[in-house]
């Protein structure tokens, strides 16, 4: 029973799910592990790369759903497509919106970084600035001092 369970966790984490990959590429890679029916590779090798695809589904569930296709209606069929297709559009929906949070924060925060170095260098050179003044001051007096003992 153990070994079953690992051998089906195994599976699941065999195949990867890339979107670049071709519906042919994961029924290939499926057949490995699972029994695909002939009705399934020919008639929907969209729903193969969608089922793989789906983080919602476990190795046992996606062997159901290959197993259960040939006997579902088409009414049935188009239902579960359109789950597996909004899931798919949602989820990418929900990493765009994290890139774009991650991306707005990142330029927060490396405005804050600018600002800050910004904020350092204005600083340096006000010292630098209060340094030259003070150093200029030192060589007027000095100038006016030689001048007066002239």
């Amino acid at each position: 029973m153990a070994d079953d369970q690992s051998t089906k966790a195994g599976k699941s984490s065999q195949i990867k799910a890339d979107p670049a990959k071709t519906n042919e590429q994961y029924i290939a890679e499926a057949e490995k592990l699972y029994i695909i029916p002939k009705l399934v590779r020919e008639v929907f090798p969209d729903l193969v790369k969608l089922i793989f695809e789906t983080e919602s589904m476990d190795a046992d569930e996606r062997e159901y759903w290959l197993q259960i296709l040939p006997i579902m209606t088409e009414d049935q069929i188009k239902k579960f497509r359109d789950i597996l297709v909004n899931e798919k559009e949602q989820l990418n929906k929900l990493d765009e919106d994290y890139e774009n949070e991650m991306s707005r924060l990142g330029q927060s925060q490396q405005k804050s970084l600018n600002e800050e170095e910004v904020r350092m260098k204005r600083d340096e050179l006000r010292a630098k600035e209060a340094a030259d003044k003070a150093a200029e001051a030192a060589q007027e007096e000095e100038l006016l001092r030689n001048l007066q003992n002239l």
